[in-house]
């Protein structure tokens, strides 16, 4: 990008945004210095015969939320921005897994290493501005949890009988949604993590995360089977696209204590966006990671949309700056 983008690119992020609803619950979850906002969820949804009542009911009495049990997927009707998302992601839907919970993942164009996903959630309820995630699940959007654990479990023990590379042995929660986002609700990690240990010894779980929400980690038997990464940028990029997530220095903070509990901890550095202080802010995030704790590996991207994600993060995002710079990152079919 070159130093006229660049400064474009700061004008834009330095744009308070038009959509005051977003910015002023981005800044009423983290204002109060209490981390990840709790409310992440405000009802849970189910549809009827489609999962075993007592799963629901677990999570109901474990979260404290209602639960709406419907006769069928309802037609998600915000047209844009926040009503939006607040449709999609202010509430969980909880139904069985028909997939296998367990997947081999691979890239369509071949850069990335092949791994396999250990699919718990689908979507995310964090709003981040540049989710791949709104462009995955455009024709179900709503945020989901798979409750059917038995099932999971069996694909779990199922994958540690295989022979394959040792380098393979990582199931990774965090390809399509983050798994500690709603952990508090769904108290997953609290069955799952002491499970690898006890029925599957030879596989590890790969927890990719912004969350802060690790209490539960703290408190479990996880036999140096589960790694935990935490996704961080610079302040800059989440007061302006990360809306709802605890701030950098929180998810820090998570992560030292998920550090001094034993688990191995990684961190993702990633978009990397460039914009006037970008040098100096992504100096001073290397130096915080390195304050905080002592990652066995980080990981580095770059912003990288695909074609056809821009009109998502427009319909829920109109203001965002992603939409302003740079058009060749944002361009469809060649438009």
């Amino acid at each position: 990008m070159n130093s006229k983008n660049i400064f474009r690119w700061y004008s834009f992020m330095m744009i308070e945004h038009r959509n005051n609803a977003v910015r002023e619950q981005h800044t009423a979850y983290t204002a109060s210095g209490a981390g990840q906002d709790h409310a992440l969820v405000r009802e849970l949804w189910a549809v009827e015969g489609q999962s075993d009542r007592s799963h629901i009911q677990r999570i109901a009495e474990r979260s404290g939320l209602p639960v709406k049990w419907l006769s069928s997927l309802p037609k998600i009707n915000g047209d844009r921005g926040m009503d939006k998302l607040m449709e999609e992601r202010n509430v969980l839907l909880l139904r069985d897994r028909k997939s296998p919970f367990i997947e081999q993942f691979q890239h369509p164009l071949g850069r990335c290493a092949k791994f396999y996903k250990l699919t718990a959630y689908n979507n995310c309820n964090f709003w981040c501005e540049y989710c791949y995630l709104y462009l995955t699940f455009r024709t179900c959007p709503v945020s989901t949890h798979f409750v059917n654990y038995d099932r999971m479990f069996k694909d779990i023990e199922k994958f540690d009988r295989q022979e394959i590379p040792d380098a393979l042995r990582v199931l990774n929660l965090g390809e399509l949604g983050d798994p500690l986002a709603v952990d508090d609700v769904t108290g997953l990690s609290e069955q799952l993590v002491p499970f690898m240990p006890a029925h599957a010894p030879h596989t590890k779980l790969l927890f990719l995360t912004k969350s802060d929400c690790v209490k539960t980690l703290l408190e479990i038997e996880h036999g140096g089977q589960t790694i935990v990464s935490f996704s961080v940028n610079t302040d800059t990029v989440w007061q302006h696209l990360e809306h709802r997530t605890p701030s950098p220095t929180d998810r820090l903070k998570a992560a030292r204590k998920v550090q001094d509990a034993g688990y191995e901890i990684r961190l993702r550095i990633d978009p990397v966006v460039r914009y006037s202080t970008w040098e100096k802010d992504y100096r001073r995030l290397t130096e915080m990671i390195f304050d905080h704790v002592e990652p066995s590996r980080i990981t580095i991207g770059e912003y990288r949309p695909a074609e056809g994600l821009s009109s998502h993060i427009k319909t829920r995002f109109p203001e965002s700056p992603l939409l302003k710079v740079n058009g060749s990152l944002i361009a469809e079919a060649g438009k």
